[in-house]
Protein backbone atom coordinates (compact mmCIF):
# COMPACT_ATOMS: atom_id res chain seq x y z
CA UNK A 1 0.00 0.00 0.00
CA UNK A 2 0.99 3.44 -0.58
CA UNK A 3 0.21 7.14 -0.24
CA UNK A 4 1.87 10.55 -0.52
CA UNK A 5 1.32 14.06 0.23
CA UNK A 6 2.42 16.76 -2.31
CA UNK A 7 1.64 20.63 -0.99
CA UNK A 8 -1.80 20.39 0.86
CA UNK A 9 -2.34 17.67 -1.92
CA UNK A 10 -3.29 14.20 -0.67
CA UNK A 11 -2.74 11.13 -2.59
CA UNK A 12 -5.10 8.60 -1.76
CA UNK A 13 -4.03 5.15 -0.26
CA UNK A 14 -3.62 2.53 -3.60
CA UNK A 15 -2.61 -0.64 -4.12
CA UNK A 16 -0.03 -1.19 -7.28
CA UNK A 17 -0.68 -4.10 -9.09
CA UNK A 18 0.33 -6.08 -11.99
CA UNK A 19 3.42 -5.58 -14.66
CA UNK A 20 2.68 -1.57 -15.58
CA UNK A 21 6.02 -1.69 -17.73
CA UNK A 22 4.08 -3.66 -21.03
CA UNK A 23 2.30 -1.91 -23.36
CA UNK A 24 -0.91 -4.33 -23.50
CA UNK A 25 -2.42 -4.47 -27.39
CA UNK A 26 -3.92 -7.80 -26.40
CA UNK A 27 -5.35 -8.27 -23.12
CA UNK A 28 -5.68 -12.04 -21.74
CA UNK A 29 -9.21 -13.76 -21.61
CA UNK A 30 -8.13 -14.78 -17.74
CA UNK A 31 -6.76 -12.23 -15.21
CA UNK A 32 -2.96 -13.29 -14.78
CA UNK A 33 -2.33 -10.32 -11.91
CA UNK A 34 -4.04 -9.72 -9.37
CA UNK A 35 -6.91 -6.63 -9.33
CA UNK A 36 -5.26 -3.51 -8.90
CA UNK A 37 -7.51 -2.17 -5.55
CA UNK A 38 -8.19 1.75 -6.05
CA UNK A 39 -10.49 4.05 -4.02
CA UNK A 40 -13.94 4.43 -5.61
CA UNK A 41 -17.44 5.78 -5.33
CA UNK A 42 -20.68 5.14 -7.45
CA UNK A 43 -21.98 8.36 -8.64
CA UNK A 44 -25.12 6.41 -10.67
CA UNK A 45 -26.44 2.96 -10.78
CA UNK A 46 -28.17 2.75 -14.38
CA UNK A 47 -26.26 3.29 -16.39
CA UNK A 48 -23.22 2.51 -13.73
CA UNK A 49 -20.98 4.86 -13.08
CA UNK A 50 -17.93 5.01 -10.79
CA UNK A 51 -15.39 8.34 -9.67
CA UNK A 52 -11.81 6.24 -8.98
CA UNK A 53 -8.05 7.52 -8.81
CA UNK A 54 -6.19 5.15 -11.17
CA UNK A 55 -2.02 5.24 -11.39
CA UNK A 56 -0.86 6.45 -14.71
CA UNK A 57 1.27 3.74 -16.00
CA UNK A 58 -1.98 0.98 -15.23
CA UNK A 59 -4.04 2.76 -16.58
CA UNK A 60 -2.21 3.51 -19.71
CA UNK A 61 -1.28 -0.30 -19.98
CA UNK A 62 -4.90 -1.17 -19.71
CA UNK A 63 -6.28 1.82 -22.01
CA UNK A 64 -6.69 2.37 -26.12
CA UNK A 65 -7.51 5.83 -27.54
CA UNK A 66 -10.32 4.22 -30.34
CA UNK A 67 -11.98 0.65 -30.00
CA UNK A 68 -11.35 0.40 -33.68
CA UNK A 69 -7.54 0.63 -33.38
CA UNK A 70 -6.35 -2.66 -32.57
CA UNK A 71 -2.59 -1.55 -30.84
CA UNK A 72 -3.02 0.95 -28.62
CA UNK A 73 0.28 2.47 -28.70
CA UNK A 74 -0.03 3.00 -32.61
CA UNK A 75 -3.66 4.55 -32.11
CA UNK A 76 -2.26 7.16 -28.91
CA UNK A 77 0.56 8.01 -31.80
CA UNK A 78 -1.64 8.42 -34.13
CA UNK A 79 -4.55 10.46 -32.22
CA UNK A 80 -2.40 13.15 -29.56
CA UNK A 81 0.46 15.42 -30.07
CA UNK A 82 3.56 14.43 -29.25
CA UNK A 83 4.75 17.97 -28.12
CA UNK A 84 1.73 18.19 -26.43
CA UNK A 85 1.55 15.56 -24.13
CA UNK A 86 5.31 16.01 -23.72
CA UNK A 87 4.56 19.30 -21.95
CA UNK A 88 1.60 18.10 -19.77
CA UNK A 89 4.46 15.65 -18.11
CA UNK A 90 7.07 18.83 -18.07
CA UNK A 91 4.60 20.89 -16.59
CA UNK A 92 2.46 18.49 -14.46
CA UNK A 93 3.77 14.67 -13.61
CA UNK A 94 7.29 15.58 -13.33
CA UNK A 95 6.92 18.66 -10.81
CA UNK A 96 4.51 16.03 -8.62
CA UNK A 97 1.04 18.22 -9.65
CA UNK A 98 -1.72 16.87 -9.49
CA UNK A 99 -4.52 17.06 -12.63
CA UNK A 100 -7.13 19.50 -12.15
CA UNK A 101 -9.78 17.35 -14.30
CA UNK A 102 -10.81 13.43 -14.46
CA UNK A 103 -9.92 11.67 -17.44
CA UNK A 104 -13.54 10.16 -18.97
CA UNK A 105 -13.05 6.63 -19.82
CA UNK A 106 -15.70 3.83 -20.90
CA UNK A 107 -15.50 -0.57 -20.63
CA UNK A 108 -17.96 -2.70 -22.05
CA UNK A 109 -17.58 -4.81 -18.79
CA UNK A 110 -21.33 -4.73 -17.02
CA UNK A 111 -19.28 -3.86 -13.47
CA UNK A 112 -16.34 -4.43 -11.28
CA UNK A 113 -16.50 -5.72 -7.43
CA UNK A 114 -16.82 -3.03 -5.26
CA UNK A 115 -17.35 -3.00 -1.34
CA UNK A 116 -18.56 0.81 -0.50
CA UNK A 117 -15.08 1.93 -0.62
CA UNK A 118 -12.77 0.07 -2.53
CA UNK A 119 -12.63 -0.42 -6.31
CA UNK A 120 -11.38 -3.95 -7.90
CA UNK A 121 -10.20 -3.59 -11.67
CA UNK A 122 -9.05 -6.74 -12.70
CA UNK A 123 -5.85 -6.99 -15.07
CA UNK A 124 -8.24 -8.12 -17.95
CA UNK A 125 -9.53 -4.49 -18.20
CA UNK A 126 -9.50 -2.44 -20.93
CA UNK A 127 -11.29 1.33 -21.42
CA UNK A 128 -11.40 3.09 -24.36
CA UNK A 129 -10.38 6.92 -23.14
CA UNK A 130 -13.08 8.73 -24.01
CA UNK A 131 -11.59 12.20 -23.18
CA UNK A 132 -7.94 13.41 -21.57
CA UNK A 133 -5.70 11.36 -23.97
CA UNK A 134 -3.15 13.87 -23.63
CA UNK A 135 -2.71 13.79 -20.55
CA UNK A 136 -2.65 10.14 -20.26
CA UNK A 137 -0.49 9.22 -22.60
CA UNK A 138 2.07 12.22 -20.94
CA UNK A 139 2.61 9.75 -18.25
CA UNK A 140 5.11 7.43 -21.32
CA UNK A 141 7.49 10.85 -21.06
CA UNK A 142 7.65 11.36 -17.56
CA UNK A 143 9.61 8.86 -14.54
CA UNK A 144 7.40 9.88 -12.08
CA UNK A 145 3.76 8.14 -11.96
CA UNK A 146 0.82 10.40 -11.74
CA UNK A 147 -2.25 8.99 -10.05
CA UNK A 148 -5.59 9.99 -12.44
CA UNK A 149 -8.74 10.96 -11.48
CA UNK A 150 -10.92 8.99 -13.68
CA UNK A 151 -14.82 8.70 -14.44
CA UNK A 152 -15.71 5.04 -15.22
CA UNK A 153 -18.83 4.49 -17.54
CA UNK A 154 -19.89 1.16 -17.65
CA UNK A 155 -21.48 -1.55 -20.18
CA UNK A 156 -21.07 0.84 -22.98
CA UNK A 157 -21.71 -0.40 -26.09
CA UNK A 158 -19.02 0.51 -29.55
CA UNK A 159 -22.01 2.53 -30.82
CA UNK A 160 -22.71 4.15 -26.74
CA UNK A 161 -18.79 5.04 -26.40
CA UNK A 162 -19.33 7.45 -29.94
CA UNK A 163 -22.15 8.76 -28.74
CA UNK A 164 -20.14 9.66 -25.09
CA UNK A 165 -17.46 10.87 -27.38
CA UNK A 166 -19.45 13.17 -29.47
CA UNK A 167 -21.43 14.65 -26.03
CA UNK A 168 -18.38 15.39 -24.70
CA UNK A 169 -16.06 16.56 -27.10
CA UNK A 170 -18.75 18.52 -28.98
CA UNK A 171 -19.52 21.21 -25.97
CA UNK A 172 -15.78 21.24 -25.79
CA UNK A 173 -13.44 22.02 -28.95
CA UNK A 174 -14.38 21.05 -32.52
CA UNK A 175 -13.91 17.34 -33.69
CA UNK A 176 -12.39 16.82 -36.81
CA UNK A 177 -15.59 16.42 -39.04
CA UNK A 178 -13.92 13.04 -40.74
CA UNK A 179 -14.14 11.55 -37.09
CA UNK A 180 -17.69 13.56 -36.58
CA UNK A 181 -18.75 11.77 -39.64
CA UNK A 182 -17.35 8.00 -38.76
CA UNK A 183 -19.45 8.41 -35.54
CA UNK A 184 -22.36 9.33 -37.62
CA UNK A 185 -21.88 5.81 -39.20
CA UNK A 186 -21.93 4.12 -35.74
CA UNK A 187 -24.15 6.54 -33.75
CA UNK A 188 -26.86 6.42 -36.42
CA UNK A 189 -29.14 9.32 -35.77
CA UNK A 190 -32.67 9.91 -37.30
CA UNK A 191 -31.94 11.90 -40.11
CA UNK A 192 -31.72 8.80 -42.61
CA UNK A 193 -29.60 11.77 -45.32
CA UNK A 194 -26.90 11.95 -42.92
CA UNK A 195 -26.79 7.70 -42.21
CA UNK A 196 -26.61 7.07 -45.62
CA UNK A 197 -23.82 9.25 -47.05
CA UNK A 198 -21.40 7.73 -43.95
CA UNK A 199 -22.37 4.46 -45.23
CA UNK A 200 -22.23 5.38 -49.43
CA UNK A 201 -18.67 6.72 -47.79
CA UNK A 202 -17.55 3.76 -45.83
CA UNK A 203 -18.54 1.40 -49.02
CA UNK A 204 -16.56 3.52 -51.36
CA UNK A 205 -13.86 3.12 -48.96
CA UNK A 206 -14.02 -0.61 -48.97
CA UNK A 207 -15.64 -2.11 -52.19
CA UNK A 208 -13.85 -3.42 -54.51
CA UNK A 209 -15.33 -1.88 -57.48
CA UNK A 210 -14.58 1.09 -55.46
CA UNK A 211 -11.55 3.14 -56.98
CA UNK A 212 -11.23 4.42 -53.53
CA UNK A 213 -10.36 1.32 -52.35
CA UNK A 214 -7.24 0.88 -53.33
CA UNK A 215 -5.89 4.67 -52.07
CA UNK A 216 -8.27 4.63 -49.33
CA UNK A 217 -10.24 6.91 -47.70
CA UNK A 218 -9.21 9.01 -44.28
CA UNK A 219 -12.08 8.03 -42.66
CA UNK A 220 -11.57 10.06 -39.22
CA UNK A 221 -9.33 12.04 -40.15
CA UNK A 222 -6.27 10.92 -38.27
CA UNK A 223 -4.26 9.17 -41.35
CA UNK A 224 -0.71 10.90 -41.81
CA UNK A 225 1.16 12.50 -44.95
CA UNK A 226 -2.08 13.63 -46.85
CA UNK A 227 -2.36 10.81 -49.23
CA UNK A 228 -5.51 10.09 -48.51
CA UNK A 229 -9.09 11.79 -49.55
CA UNK A 230 -10.60 13.18 -46.25
CA UNK A 231 -14.12 11.52 -45.31
CA UNK A 232 -14.82 15.04 -43.82
CA UNK A 233 -14.17 16.81 -47.76
CA UNK A 234 -16.80 14.12 -49.09
CA UNK A 235 -19.58 14.13 -46.81
CA UNK A 236 -21.00 17.82 -47.02
CA UNK A 237 -21.04 17.05 -51.16
CA UNK A 238 -22.89 13.88 -50.95
CA UNK A 239 -24.82 14.77 -48.14
CA UNK A 240 -26.12 17.99 -50.26
CA UNK A 241 -26.60 15.82 -53.56
CA UNK A 242 -28.97 13.19 -51.66
CA UNK A 243 -31.32 15.89 -49.74
CA UNK A 244 -31.33 17.79 -53.25
CA UNK A 245 -33.01 14.89 -55.45
CA UNK A 246 -34.27 12.14 -52.97
CA UNK A 247 -37.60 13.53 -52.70
CA UNK A 248 -37.79 13.67 -56.48
CA UNK A 249 -36.19 10.87 -57.42
CA UNK A 250 -37.06 7.22 -56.25
CA UNK A 251 -33.63 5.36 -55.44
CA UNK A 252 -32.45 3.39 -52.87
CA UNK A 253 -28.87 3.56 -51.27
CA UNK A 254 -27.68 0.90 -53.87
CA UNK A 255 -28.52 3.37 -57.04
CA UNK A 256 -26.73 6.56 -54.86
CA UNK A 257 -23.69 4.37 -53.97
CA UNK A 258 -23.42 3.01 -57.56
CA UNK A 259 -23.81 6.49 -59.11
CA UNK A 260 -21.19 7.46 -56.81
CA UNK A 261 -19.16 4.66 -57.64
CA UNK A 262 -19.33 5.35 -61.72
CA UNK A 263 -18.57 9.03 -61.29
CA UNK A 264 -15.12 7.95 -59.45
CA UNK A 265 -14.39 5.13 -61.95
CA UNK A 266 -15.12 7.85 -64.92
CA UNK A 267 -12.45 10.24 -62.93
CA UNK A 268 -9.94 7.74 -62.48
CA UNK A 269 -10.08 6.55 -66.47
CA UNK A 270 -9.21 9.99 -67.20
CA UNK A 271 -5.80 10.41 -65.06
CA UNK A 272 -5.61 6.29 -64.37
CA UNK A 273 -1.38 7.03 -63.12
CA UNK A 274 -2.59 10.16 -60.91
CA UNK A 275 -5.10 8.52 -59.34
CA UNK A 276 -3.82 8.81 -55.88
CA UNK A 277 -1.60 11.40 -56.34
CA UNK A 278 -2.63 14.92 -55.01
CA UNK A 279 -0.20 16.56 -57.64
CA UNK A 280 -2.66 15.00 -60.28
CA UNK A 281 -5.25 17.02 -62.03
CA UNK A 282 -8.03 15.18 -60.53
CA UNK A 283 -7.04 13.91 -56.80
CA UNK A 284 -7.52 16.92 -55.14
CA UNK A 285 -10.10 17.63 -52.42
CA UNK A 286 -11.32 20.53 -53.84
CA UNK A 287 -12.10 18.99 -57.59
CA UNK A 288 -13.53 15.80 -56.32
CA UNK A 289 -16.06 17.86 -54.01
CA UNK A 290 -16.82 20.21 -57.29
CA UNK A 291 -17.26 17.56 -59.37
CA UNK A 292 -19.81 15.69 -56.77
CA UNK A 293 -21.81 19.23 -57.64
CA UNK A 294 -21.61 18.28 -61.18
CA UNK A 295 -22.98 15.24 -60.50
CA UNK A 296 -25.87 16.49 -59.30
CA UNK A 297 -26.40 18.58 -62.09
CA UNK A 298 -26.08 15.39 -64.19
CA UNK A 299 -28.68 14.02 -62.19
CA UNK A 300 -31.07 16.99 -63.01
CA UNK A 301 -31.01 16.19 -66.69
CA UNK A 302 -30.64 12.38 -66.73
CA UNK A 303 -31.93 9.30 -64.76
CA UNK A 304 -29.42 7.06 -62.80
CA UNK A 305 -29.37 4.56 -65.20
CA UNK A 306 -28.56 7.16 -67.85
CA UNK A 307 -25.85 8.45 -65.81
CA UNK A 308 -23.20 5.04 -67.08
CA UNK A 309 -19.46 5.40 -66.05
CA UNK A 310 -19.26 6.59 -69.60
CA UNK A 311 -21.70 8.78 -70.19
CA UNK A 312 -19.84 10.86 -66.94
CA UNK A 313 -16.54 10.33 -68.25
CA UNK A 314 -17.96 11.60 -71.71
CA UNK A 315 -19.05 14.94 -69.62
CA UNK A 316 -16.07 15.62 -67.25
CA UNK A 317 -13.66 15.37 -70.28
CA UNK A 318 -15.09 18.70 -71.46
CA UNK A 319 -13.46 20.48 -68.56
CA UNK A 320 -10.20 22.22 -69.03
CA UNK A 321 -7.63 20.04 -67.68
CA UNK A 322 -5.10 23.02 -67.49
CA UNK A 323 -8.15 24.91 -65.17
CA UNK A 324 -7.22 22.05 -62.76
CA UNK A 325 -3.64 22.66 -62.53
CA UNK A 326 -1.89 23.39 -58.66
CA UNK A 327 -1.59 26.52 -59.29
CA UNK A 328 -5.04 27.32 -60.55
CA UNK A 329 -6.71 25.18 -57.73
CA UNK A 330 -4.47 26.83 -54.66
CA UNK A 331 -5.71 29.97 -55.58
CA UNK A 332 -9.10 28.64 -55.21
CA UNK A 333 -9.39 28.22 -51.30
CA UNK A 334 -11.83 27.06 -49.16
CA UNK A 335 -15.92 26.54 -50.05
CA UNK A 336 -16.10 29.85 -52.31
CA UNK A 337 -12.74 28.13 -53.91
CA UNK A 338 -14.81 24.59 -54.30
CA UNK A 339 -17.67 27.07 -55.60
CA UNK A 340 -15.63 29.06 -58.11
CA UNK A 341 -14.26 25.20 -59.04
CA UNK A 342 -17.71 23.77 -59.79
CA UNK A 343 -19.01 27.02 -61.70
CA UNK A 344 -16.46 26.70 -64.10
CA UNK A 345 -16.65 23.05 -64.14
CA UNK A 346 -20.46 23.72 -65.27
CA UNK A 347 -19.87 26.27 -67.48
CA UNK A 348 -17.25 24.33 -69.53
CA UNK A 349 -19.26 21.37 -69.34
CA UNK A 350 -23.18 22.61 -69.97
CA UNK A 351 -21.54 25.24 -72.62
CA UNK A 352 -23.03 23.42 -75.56
CA UNK A 353 -26.50 22.63 -74.51
CA UNK A 354 -26.82 26.59 -73.06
Amino acid sequence: MLSSCHGNTITPTIQLAGDRSRFISALPTMSKSPPLEVPGIIVSTDPRVYVTAIPGRWLLSHSTPSWRIDDPQKGFQRVVKEQRAKEIARTVLDVHRTFPNAVTLATTRKDFSFDDISLSLPDASKFLVVDGQHRLWAQKFSKVEGLYPAIIHMGRTEEQMAELFLEINDNQRRVPSSLRWDLVRLVRPTDEAQVMTADIIFELATRKESPFESVGIDLTGEQKGGLSIKQGSLAPEILALIKRHRRKLEASFEDYLDLFIRLFVAVRSLDPDGWGNPDSTFYKARVLRALIRLLSDLLDRRSFAQLTAEAIRRSVAKIDRQSLSNDAVRRMQGSAGVQDLYKQMHDQVFAASQ
